[in-house]
């Protein structure tokens, strides 16, 4: 959800953690992934363990939404190897 809402979030000028907001304002600019996003928002709430929905976010939804991220925002470079890494 708030992958797809990066997406839109600076032409809705604004942030929300209010997954429903968030599907609606997505749907708006990427209307033939609407219902997909307004789908996930529900079971944000109410996760069902359905693994029909899992498979479709994993397969579907979430490999379009990385390209489209990576098209729009480009890739980020990988972080540097930290020789400290976790907490002291």
């Amino acid at each position: 959800m708030r992958t797809g809402f990066t997406l839109v979030m600076p032409r809705w000028n604004g942030w929300t953690s209010d997954l429903v907001a968030m599907a609606e304002e997505f749907a708006a600019y990427h209307p033939a992934r609407g219902e997909q996003m307004r789908a996930a928002a529900v079971l944000g709430y109410r996760p069902t363990g359905d693994p029909a929905a899992l498979t479709s976010y994993v397969d579907d939804l979430g490999p379009w939404l990385t390209g489209e991220y990576a098209r729009v925002h480009g890739v980020k470079a990988a972080r540097p190897h930290s020789q400290t890494s976790g907490p002291r």
